[in-house]
């Protein structure tokens, strides 16, 4: 249990910091990248967490 705690602490964390970059320079290419690199991180997590043993 402690692990999906986790987990979801270091993908908010991760999202804090992903977003600074979009905030203080609006570029959508940034944007889309910060938004990818989330989601990808979210999948992996989600996927690793997930998974059957």
């Amino acid at each position: 249990m402690t692990d999906k705690i986790l987990a979801a602490v270091a993908l908010a964390v991760l999202a804090l910091f992903l977003a600074v970059v979009p905030i203080f320079v609006p570029s959508p290419d940034l944007i889309v990248l910060a938004v990818l690199c989330f989601l990808l991180a979210t999948f992996d997590f989600w996927r690793q967490l997930f998974r059957r043993r």
